[in-house]
């Protein structure tokens, strides 16, 4: 692979504009760099930043992907019945069964967090389902904690992911960073160095003052929150370590 790809690299200039995967894939036909190419083309993108994200919504015609949906739903306590969708309008309607009778309410009348739920849950379905990366921005933006949690345990859970789907997202959120949710190596931090550059770093491999790493018993959540792993915002003269004890 390594020869492949330098011959290809000394051959042909490469567009400083173009990937250089990119370029690769276009330009030789080497199958390491098609069967890379192609995962990264399976893996699946969200991003929460953008608040039109959440009204974007995956419709299964299928009924026992609607049952297992519910259901989900039904788990994290979103107490819906069923969906409907009109093809007229294009609108999407949730529905609520009380006392034998089915209301029905606009999806956009929901709250933001039942919103982000119903529109997450599928994609993440069909990437247990299929065994693909989910790559998520802001996963736990509008989230109670339980429901990040809740969807973390879903990758985590082998009876529910069979065929090793993988999830990465980036989050502010500090009460899943615990030991008891993730190893020291699934917790990446990305923080700017001196020249304004992102640099990303896993707790694993990170050293603490005295050269240890830190331990797999330790507590995550209260260490970052005492400056102890970097990668936070600088608050001058606001908040010490002390804040947090």
């Amino acid at each position: 692979m390594g020869a492949s790809i330098n011959k290809a690299s000394i051959n042909l200039d490469v567009n400083p504009k173009m990937p250089y995967l990119s370029f690769l894939a276009i330009n030789y036909n080497i199958p390491v760099i098609a069967e890379v190419q192609n995962w990264f083309e399976s893996c699946i993108t969200q991003s929460y930043a953008n608040p039109r994200a959440e009204n974007i919504v995956l419709v299964s015609k299928s009924e026992t992907t609607k049952e297992s949906l519910i259901h989900a739903l039904n788990d994290v306590g979103i107490d819906l019945s069923g969906y409907r969708y009109d093809e007229d309008s294009k609108h999407l309607f949730t529905q609520r069964t009380i006392n034998g009778k089915v209301y029905e309410l606009p999806f956009e009348a929901e709250s933001d967090g039942t919103k982000k739920m119903i529109a997450a849950l599928p994609v993440l379905m069909v990437a247990l389902q299929e065994g693909r990366t989910v790559v998520v921005d802001e996963l736990d933006a509008k989230l109670h904690p339980k429901l990040l949690r809740y969807v973390i345990q879903m990758f985590k859970n082998q009876e529910l992911n069979k065929k090793g789907a993988q999830l990465l997202f980036s989050s502010h959120d500090l009460t899943t960073m615990k030991n008891t949710v993730f190893r020291r190596d699934e917790i990446w931090f990305a923080a700017m160095n001196d020249n304004h550059e992102s640099e990303i770093y896993s707790l694993y491999e990170f050293r603490q003052e005295d050269n240890t790493r830190v331990k797999s018993t330790a507590a995550f959540d209260k260490q970052y929150l005492e400056g102890r792993y970097g990668a936070d915002p600088y608050l001058s003269n606001m908040l010490t370590g002390r804040d947090w004890a």
